[in-house]
């Protein structure tokens, strides 16, 4: 690029110097080239014309830095790079504005003002070289511009001087003026100001300063003490607007005519007031913003505080101008001056004069309403503001004094009101208003029906002060407090009447609590109104005036009105709806115990009631329900136990055996004191019985032998308990059946040895050893206790098995001693346990019950025989040669021999049963043993060959 502008300047002097002696065919480069954004090459392409602004400038920059002043073009030159330079300024200011950043700041007002410098420049180089120059006039506003952007107050108002000196017919000669009427004006050079205001003023050129140059002359002259010039002025910048209507106008122009008229205003207040406005306007008879002159003079001396003044000037508008549409304005405008003043006894006064004159119902307004419909709109609107003021005076003086006259002022001006504004009652709630005069007057019968005007709209409450009251008189009514209640209702009987204002009071209860559910005092309307419903037999209308309670309301009475719905629900039956209040009370609400006791069975009753009713309407599965559901909710009441054995039975009843056994277990659970536990219980066995749960049945025995107080019954039960189980294989839990009776019944004697017996088979099953010999061993022992004729053949053959078994045990311990070295000790051992097994085989055959006698005969005569071949068996001395050991075996032949013969006379006894006709296994074994014993008569084998050769 800088090398193309080094071309183009070259190029460009080049040409101006030899313009006559270039090729004819290439056009010359005028000043106007310059700003062209085209491209132009010459044949050769060595010639490029800038395109962007700073090209341009820099373009005229450099032909300047060639031109010579006597260059025709040099002028143009000069003021058209400055105009670029100050466009460049302006960029440069709005950049700035733009990027408002610190350090970026000090380096763009650099810039900026160095770009005005330059600007400033150029233009005083073209006034200097060229003074003469015809658009010298455009140079100079430019020069002025510059300076004023710079911020060169002396400069400027200097450079416009020389415009309004030296270019007259310049068209920037009147703009010239007006900038240095101002500058004079806030000089406080105010003849001179005025002088450069006429001069523009006077200027027949359509000027946009001509307004604004008559305003400020008026000013400059008011400034100098010339009031009636300067009206003179404001009068004709009035007249040069043409103001419309004031409320026609626009926001703008209203602000416009309203700093008119104040400057009208402030100067008539300095001439004297009415009496100058009375010179000024008779020769401004058809004025037609007259009123707005003295209401504007009335609002300065009002500012002042002269408010006597103020008065004085509307009044005398209203007295000289009678026939003026705004004498009502003016009128009202003296109210209002006197309310703001505080003189309520003169702004009373103005009130009644202005209603006589002027209220709605006048004749005056006839045809001006539709005519001036604006001013009647808004004094109208001003005097329905009045009279709520002064009714609400009048209203305090009454409450502060009782003063009848106050009384009587203050239901004039209401009366007045609801004559010309009832449309507004409710708005400006006058009704209300009205009504708490009458009721603090004793007026109740008029208070009331105002505050039902005041306070309803059919069933909407329009205002909830009214409606307050209207229910504390209507319950003031109902009470008989108001004395003139039976003459509201002269053709009702007292009792009628009462009625009627109890359904009102009521109607209105309900309506507040539904709107107003949060107003604190909502809870006491219902609290009183609900209990008045329910004592009068209202249900509906309890339930409806309870269910507009908020939560945010004190336990006593939200249990209080709840209650009383939950009654009334009751009342009518709807059982459904009166369990849920219940319920919803005791979830709600932390209640004292004789509330909660109270709550809980009405919740109880409201239950049952729908179980009564299903099995009334032979549905026996939901009253079951219903019955059952009771202890569950309320378990505690006195209708839940009853409730529950209903269930119970009904279930039983339709053989819904599981629902029983829930019920059941359920009634034992919470009622394990009732009077009809045990009765309960016994149903249970039934029920596990019917339904083939034995185990259960078992289970529920022995609990009732537990808590059962009939002996028999608990023998019973504990008996069956225990056969329940062990028909089940629950052996574990008979056995607990079978050890409790035992330790519990020992009468009668049999059946306590069954018992045990039954013990000692469970035991068996579960091959508990230790257990089967304790309960055999306590049969033995039992039976030798008790006497002879308690026992039966029964218990004698359960003591002999018992015995028996014991043997046996005994018998094994035998077998189990071995007669090893040292023979001495083991001897001695094995005899003792030989003898005791004698002893208890002998106790068992003593039963004389063949089954064991048999037995217990025969294993007598194995033990001998046992303990004979045990000594032949016994084990040598070490120490013994063959003789010796000959003699040894001798000395044992002689000593085990009578044990064999011990065992044979045994085997012998056991023969004899024979000839009782009995013979079963153990007599076979016996005859068995014989014939091995002794051959001669049984058959008998020798022992050992040699010794019984020996012997024999």
């Amino acid at each position: 690029m800088k090398i193309l502008l080094t071309t183009f300047t070259f190029i460009f002097t080049f040409i101006i110097v030899i313009t006559g002696c270039t090729n004819k065919n290439i056009k010359p480069v005028t000043l106007g080239d310059i700003d062209r954004n085209t491209k132009t090459e010459s044949t050769t392409g060595a010639y490029l014309i800038p395109k962007t602004e700073d090209e341009i400038r820099k373009a005229y920059s450099q032909y300047l830095s060639h031109a010579s002043k006597n260059d025709r073009s040099r002028a143009d030159a000069l003021s058209r790079l400055a105009s670029l330079e100050f466009k460049l300024s302006e960029q440069i200011l709005r950049d700035k504005n733009d990027n408002n950043e610190g350090a970026a700041d000090d380096a763009d007002d650099q810039l900026y003002y160095a770009q005005l410098d330059r600007t400033i420049e150029l233009l005083s180089t073209a006034l200097r070289d060229y003074p003469n120059e015809k658009n010298n006039d455009k140079t100079l506003y430019q020069l002025a511009k510059a300076y004023d952007q710079k911020g060169d107050e002396v400069n400027t108002l200097k450079t416009i001087e020389l415009i309004a000196n030296k270019y007259p017919k310049s068209k920037y000669y009147i703009e010239s003026q007006f900038r240095l009427a101002e500058k004079a004006f806030s000089t406080r050079q105010y003849s001179l100001s005025e002088d450069k205001y006429t001069e523009v003023i006077g200027s027949k050129k359509n000027n946009i300063f001509y307004e604004k140059s008559l305003y400020k002359r008026a000013w400059s002259r008011f400034k100098q003490e010339f009031y009636f010039e300067a009206v003179d002025d404001l009068i004709r910048v009035i007249k040069f607007n043409d103001f419309d209507y004031y409320e026609k106008l626009s926001n703008s122009k209203k602000d416009l005519f309203n700093e008119y008229f104040r400057a009208i205003g402030l100067s008539f207040s300095y001439m004297g007031g009415v009496r100058a406005l009375e010179d000024y306007f008779k020769r401004e008879d058809e004025f037609k913003h007259l009123y707005y002159v003295y209401a504007h003079v009335s609002d300065i001396y009002l500012k002042g505080e002269r408010k006597s003044d103020a008065v004085d000037t509307l009044t005398y508008f209203a007295s000289n101008n009678p026939s003026s549409n705004h004498v009502p304005e003016a009128m009202i405008k003296i109210i209002d001056i006197w309310q703001s003043a505080g003189f309520s006894n003169k702004m009373n006064i103005a009130l009644d004069v202005y209603y006589a004159k002027y209220n709605p119902g006048k004749q005056y307004w006839n045809n001006r309403k539709a005519n001036d419909s604006r001013i009647f709109k808004t004094v109208n609107k001003s005097l329905r503001t009045h009279i709520l003021t002064v009714s609400a005076n009048h209203h305090k003086k009454y409450q502060k004094n009782h003063k009848l006259t106050d009384y009587q002022n203050a239901k004039r001006w209401y009366e007045n009101y609801l004559t010309h504004y009832s449309s507004y009652s409710q708005k400006d709630n006058i009704h209300y208003l009205y009504a708490s005069l009458l009721a603090e007057a004793g007026n109740n019968k008029e208070a009331i029906k105002h505050y039902i005007l005041a306070g309803y709209d059919s069933n909407i409450i329009i205002d909830k002060k009214s409606a307050y009251q209207s229910i504390l008189l209507a319950s003031a009514l109902v009470s008989n407090l108001v004395p003139d209640l039976t003459s509201t209702l002269a053709s009702k009987t007292t009792q009628e009447a009462t009625n009627l204002w109890t359904k009102k009071l009521i109607h209105f209860s309900t309506l507040f609590s539904q709107q107003y559910p949060n107003d604190k005092r909502t809870i006491k309307i219902i609290a009183h109104a609900s209990e008045l419903a329910y004592n009068s037999q209202l249900y509906s209308q309890t339930i409806t005036l309870a269910e507009s309670i908020s939560k945010n309301i004190s336990n006593s009475l939200a249990i209080k009105i709840n209650t009383l719905k939950a009654n009334a629900y009751f009342k009518q039956k709807h059982y459904p709806d009166a369990e849920n209040t219940y319920r919803a009370i005791l979830n709600d609400y932390d209640l004292i115990q004789r509330d909660k006791t109270s709550t809980i069975d009405g919740l109880a009753l409201s239950i049952y009631y729908q179980g009564k009713e299903s099995f009334e309407n032979n549905d026996k599965y939901k009253a079951i329900q219903h019955y059952s559901r009771i202890s569950a909710v309320a378990p505690h009441s006195t209708i839940a136990s009853t409730g529950l054995y209903d269930a119970i039975a009904l279930t039983m009843e339709s053989k819904l055996w599981k629902e029983s056994i829930k019920l059941i277990k359920e009634f034992q659970r919470l009622y394990p004191r009732h009077k009809y536990f045990n009765d309960v219980s016994k149903k249970l066995t039934t029920v596990y019985l019917n339904s083939k749960q034995h185990i259960a049945a078992a289970k529920e025995l022995e609990k009732l032998a537990y808590n059962e107080q009939d002996s028999d019954y608990q023998l019973a039960a504990l008996w069956k308990a225990g056969e329940l189980y062990e028909d089940n294989k629950d052996y574990n839990s008979a056995i607990r059946s079978f050890t409790r009776y035992a330790k519990i019944f020992r009468s009668p004697f049999p059946q306590y040895m069954e018992s045990m017996f039954k013990l000692v088979s469970l035991y068996t099953l579960k091959k508990d050893a230790a257990n089967i010999s304790y309960w055999q061993g306590t049969i033995v022992s039992e039976d030798k206790k008790t006497p002879n004729s308690l026992r039966s053949d029964r218990t004698r053959y359960i003591a002999s098995s018992a015995a028996l078994f014991l043997a046996r045990d005994s018998h094994l311990n035998f077998t189990k001693a071995k007669l090893v070295l040292p023979l001495k000790k083991n001897l001695r051992i094995k005899k003792r346990a030989m003898q005791k097994t004698v002893n208890l085989y002998g106790q068992a055959s003593s039963y004389n019950v063949a089954e064991t006698a048999t037995e217990a005969t025969h294993a007598i005569a194995e033990l001998y025989n046992e303990f004979s071949r045990a000594l032949l068996q016994s084990e040598r001395p070490k120490h013994l040669d063959a003789d010796d050991l000959e003699q040894y075996q001798i000395l044992l032949e002689d000593q085990a021999f009578p044990f064999e013969e011990k065992a044979i006379e045994f085997y012998e006894i056991n023969l004899r049963h024979v000839k009782d006709g009995i013979f079963d296994k153990w007599i076979k074994e016996s005859h068995t043993r014989l014939q091995t014993l002794f051959p001669v008569r049984y058959k008998r084998s020798p022992l050992l060959d040699g010794v019984i050769n020996v012997l024999h």
